[in-house]
C-alpha cells in the first residue's frame, strides 16, 4: 500500500497508459524514492506511473547535473567502442547526440570526420561543450529541441543511456526519425531491465531490506532508477518500440560498458560483459542479456 506521502505527491502527477503498447492495465512492481513503478499486464514494460511532474524532474536534474563533470579513460573507451559500431553502418556525415552532456561522444565522432551537434538539458554541461570542447550544442530537452522544428537532417542520431529518461519515447523517436537522411541510422543504448529485475528478485528472496537498492546513493540497479528512468526496457521491448516507429532493426547486442568510479563496478562489469558476450556469440548473436542493450535501426524503405 502506498504511503500517505506518496499518495499526496501522486495527486499532482499524471497517470498514463503503457508507453509501449498503450494498455491501461498494469500491476504493481516496485515502490521507492517516493515513486511507483508498475508493470504493463499486456507487454510487460515496467514504467513509473503516475509519472513525475516536469517541476520534479527539473529539480532532480538541477542537483544531479552538478555532479556530472567526470570523464575518465573508461568513458573514452566507451565512446570509441560505440563509434566503431556506428562506423559499421555509416562512415561519414553528421551526428546528432541527444543528451550529449559535455560533448564527449561527439568529440570521438568528430575525430572520425563527422560533423556534430548535441542536445543537452544541463546549462552547465552544454556551456562546457560549446566553450571548452567546441561542440555545437542546443541547451534544452529533446522535446524542447523538437519543438523548434529543426530543418537539419542527420546521418546518425544517438541516444546513449537517454531513451529511458523520456516521458513519451515513441513520440520522441518518431519525431527524431523524421530528421534522418534516407540512409540514416538511430543508435539507442538502454539498461536491460531483465538483469536488474533478476538481481532485485534474488536479493528479495535472500531477505535484503532494500532488494532493488533504492536507498543506495550510487544507484547500481539503473534498470529501475526513479525519477530519472521513466521506462525500464528490455531487448524485446526496445525492438518493439523501434519497429512501431517505422524503423528497421539492423543490430541488437549488449552495449559496451562504461565503468564509473565505484570500485565494485570496476570489478563486476567487465566480468558481466564477458559472460554476456559469450552467451551472445554462442547463440549466434540471437540471445542478448546484459547490463545494457544497444540497438541500431534505420528507417523502413
Amino acid at each position: 500500500m502506498a504511503t500517505l506521502a506518496l499518495r499526496n505527491r501522486e495527486t499532482r502527477r499524471s497517470s498514463v497508459n503503457c508507453r509501449v503498447c498503450e494498455s491501461p492495465r498494469f500491476r504493481e512492481f516496485l515502490e521507492g524514492r517516493g515513486y511507483r513503478i508498475v508493470q504493463c499486464s499486456d507487454c510487460g514494460l515496467r514504467y513509473i506511473n503516475p509519472q513525475p511532474t516536469d517541476a520534479e524532474l527539473t529539480e532532480f536534474y538541477a542537483e544531479f547535473d552538478s555532479h556530472s563533470t567526470w570523464r575518465g579513460d573508461t568513458e573514452e573507451r566507451f565512446d570509441r567502442a560505440v563509434r566503431e559500431i556506428v562506423l559499421q553502418f555509416c562512415t561519414r556525415g553528421s551526428v546528432l547526440d541527444i543528451g550529449s552532456s559535455r560533448g564527449n561522444f561527439l568529440i570521438a565522432m568528430r575525430k572520425a570526420g563527422f560533423s556534430t551537434f548535441g542536445v543537452e538539458p544541463s546549462l552547465k554541461n552544454s556551456e562546457f561543450a560549446r566553450s571548452v570542447n567546441q561542440v555545437d550544442t542546443f541547451t534544452g530537452t529533446v522535446e524542447d529541441f523538437l519543438a523548434t522544428s529543426p530543418r537539419s537532417r542527420f546521418d546518425v542520431i544517438t541516444m546513449l543511456n537517454v531513451f529511458e529518461h523520456v516521458k513519451e519515447p515513441k513520440s520522441v523517436l518518431r519525431n527524431l526519425s523524421s530528421l534522418l537522411t534516407p540512409a540514416g541510422i538511430v543508435v539507442l543504448i538502454v539498461p536491460d531491465a531483465r538483469l536488474h529485475a533478476f538481481v532485485g528478485r534474488v536479493r528479495r528472496v535472500l531477505g535484503f531490506s532494500d532488494p532493488f537498492m533504492m536507498d543506495n546513493e550510487n544507484r547500481p540497479l539503473v534498470g529501475f532508477d526513479p525519477p530519472a528512468h521513466i521506462c525500464s526496457f528490455e531487448p524485446r521491448l526496445i525492438t518493439q518500440v523501434v519497429e512501431e516507429c517505422g524503423l528497421r532493426k539492423l543490430l541488437l547486442r549488449n552495449a559496451p560498458i562504461i565503468i564509473t568510479k565505484d570500485t565494485w563496478k570496476n570489478r563486476l562489469k567487465p566480468i558481466l560483459y564477458s559472460a554476456s558476450q559469450s552467451l551472445y556469440y554462442a547463440s549466434f548473436r540471437q540471445f542478448v542479456l546484459g547490463y545494457s542493450t544497444l540497438l541500431v535501426a534505420r528507417v523502413q524503405p
